[in-house]
């Protein structure tokens, strides 16, 4: 997976797509999936584009947030605690708490592209 503004903005596109459809099993992993896939490609995106030496994502998190391209830190923090925790969605429980999460994640994944859109 390319990391660059395109690619996240297209992962981004379709995990909107996930969210909008109806609610089945199949979907919601599926969402979650899509989320999953957004979350990496944001902050990579965003490490490239600010030419950041962290590798760990929650301090490029806190860079996004110093330099502007996130306005709510937390709801990135816990995006990627919602990430790692996904790898556990053979639970329903976590499954839904995640699937949940990235319905309300999403306005500010659309809120980052539209700053790197000017970047």
């Amino acid at each position: 997976m390319a990391v660059s503004i395109s690619e996240f903005s297209k992962v981004l596109g379709a995990l909107a797509e996930a969210l909008a459809a109806p609610k089945t099993d199949l979907n919601r992993d599926a969402s979650i999936q899509r989320f999953e896939f957004t979350v990496e490609l944001a902050w990579k995106t965003c490490k490239k584009i600010m030419g950041s030496s962290s590798t760990a994502p929650k301090e490029v998190i806190r860079e996004m947030a110093q330099n502007e391209y996130i306005s709510d830190v937390k709801i990135w923090l816990e995006a990627i605690d919602k990430r790692n925790l996904s790898s556990h969605t053979y639970k329903e429980e976590i499954a839904n708490e995640v699937f949940s999460f990235a319905q309300k994640f999403l306005a500010s994944a659309e809120a980052l592209k539209e700053v790197l859109k000017n970047k």
